[in-house]
Formats: C-alpha cells, sequence, structure tokens
C-alpha cells in the first residue's frame, strides 16, 4: 500500500512539473508565436522598401518634429487601429491618451486626432502604408532625436523593430546597432533591432 502511495507521488509529482513546464514555455516564449530572422525581415525590407519610404515620409509630415512628444500607431483587430499620444511630462493634467482598437468617430480616437491635427483620412492612409510594409506598428522615440520604430506583425517577448534613423548610420551608431540594412540611401538609415523580454 505504502509502495503504491509513493509510485503515486512520484507520477503526479511529473505530470506537474511537466504541466508547470509546458505553462511556462507557451507563456514565456510564444511557441505558437511568429517570429521571424533577420534574414526574413531583411528581405522584407528589400522587397517592400518603397512602402516603407512612404510610411516613414507620411509619419514625419504629420509628426513634426517641433512636438517633442511620443505617438505610437498601430494595426488594431478587423477595421480599428491603435493610436497613443505621450506627452513629454505626464502628470494629472497631461496624460497619456488613445486606445487599442479604436473605431474611426470613436471619441478616443477624435480627442487623439484634434491633439495631432490629424484626419480619418489621415488614419486610412497611415493603416494603407503601414499594412504594405507587412508591419503593424510604427512609433516615434522621444528619447532619441528623430528616430522612428516600425515592428514587424509578430508577438511573444522578444521581437526585432526597424529603426529609421535621420541620417545615414556611421561610426558610433553601427557599435550600438550594427550595419545598416543595406547600402540604398534609405536603407543607410535603417537597422533591426532586437529586443528581449528582459
Amino acid at each position: 500500500m505504502k509502495r503504491n502511495i509513493i509510485i503515486y507521488s512520484v507520477i503526479s509529482l511529473f505530470v506537474l512539473l511537466f504541466a508547470l513546464y509546458y505553462f511556462g514555455k507557451l507563456s514565456f516564449t510564444g511557441m505558437f508565436d511568429k517570429k521571424y530572422t533577420r534574414e526574413e525581415l531583411t528581405e522584407n525590407f528589400t522587397k517592400s522598401e518603397e512602402y516603407f519610404i512612404e510610411l516613414v515620409n507620411l509619419f514625419n509630415e504629420k509628426f513634426p518634429d517641433s512636438l517633442g512628444q511620443t505617438i505610437r500607431f498601430g494595426l488594431g483587430k478587423g477595421n480599428t487601429v491603435s493610436l497613443f499620444f505621450h506627452p513629454k511630462v505626464i502628470d494629472p493634467g497631461n496624460k497619456v491618451i488613445g486606445g487599442d482598437n479604436l473605431k474611426l468617430g470613436s471619441p478616443e480616437l477624435d480627442l487623439v486626432l484634434r491633439k495631432l491635427g490629424w484626419t480619418n483620412e489621415t488614419i486610412n492612409n497611415l493603416r494603407d502604408k503601414l499594412s504594405k510594409t507587412g508591419c503593424d506598428w510604427i512609433s516615434t522615440t522621444e528619447n532619441l532625436n528623430g528616430l522612428i520604430k516600425i515592428y514587424p506583425n509578430q508577438n511573444g517577448w522578444g521581437s526585432f523593430s526597424y529603426c529609421i534613423f535621420k541620417k545615414p548610420i556611421v561610426g558610433g551608431l553601427i557599435k550600438s546597432y550594427g550595419k545598416p540594412i543595406s547600402d540604398s540611401e534609405f536603407g543607410s538609415r535603417v537597422v533591426l533591432d532586437y529586443r528581449g523580454a528582459l
């Protein structure tokens, strides 16, 4: 009888450990999430470079440097978009506005559009150009003057982004980020940056 209890206990312990391991693997590494390699993303950039140029030009036109805040724009579920406006200084009178999966005409989206001086046409143009790059997010980065990041359609904890600088990457930036993604005029300003989960 004691022997059966010990065997059942050991088996139960192994089943529990396996279940915890499997849950952790799913939760933290995203076994079913799409991940792209550096080579796949470089190929995507090369084949879609004209769309990246159009997207960055539109984003720069619609978000002048003088504002100094952070904007994050993404493709939402269905016919929605995600748009966030982060003020330079966040305080009770100066909050982050916007949200995920906002419909055109929704009060949350209209508030951000008024703040930015954008229209529904701006949103539709950004959505169209972003989807043609094979990516789903674009953002400004407040701590690096003029840097735009574009994020591919991938899920999970760690991911690549295309970092687009105002000028070609040289010297110290190459040490920090690596070589530019291509030798073209625009590609010489772009690097792939990987950020892990932690």
